[in-house]
């Protein structure tokens, strides 16, 4: 029986970020790619912060509509969107590490 190292199959993810880039039109100007090496912590306090600026920028706008500063409701529907889709993001990967640390704690050594 021949056994395949699994090291040759396993490609970097950086190398498949630019290639979906290359096909998005993007190039090297990823966010991803702006850090040689990013960690799982420079990718949560990521999301973080894109989830807390959407929330301020919705917040924003419906201040603004209130106040009847505004007539751009498409883009008010778009910030909406966004704080909704980064929320719900925030919290999949939240429950997702805390899923992962439960599992981790009930590891038998």
């Amino acid at each position: 029986m021949e056994f395949t190292p699994i090291r040759n199959r396993i490609v970097p993810m950086e190398s498949i970020l630019s290639r979906i880039d290359d096909l998005n039109g993007l190039g090297d100007k990823s966010a991803v790619q702006s850090s040689e090496n990013p960690t799982f912590a420079d990718v949560f306090s990521d999301i973080i912060n894109t989830a807390v600026d959407a929330n301020a920028q919705k917040s924003q706008d419906m201040i603004d509509v209130m106040l009847g500063n505004t007539d751009d409701i498409e883009g008010i529907q778009m910030n909406i969107a966004k704080a909704e889709v980064a929320t719900e993001l925030l919290v999949t990967v939240k429950n997702s590490v805390v899923d992962a640390y439960n599992e981790i704690i009930r590891m038998q050594i």
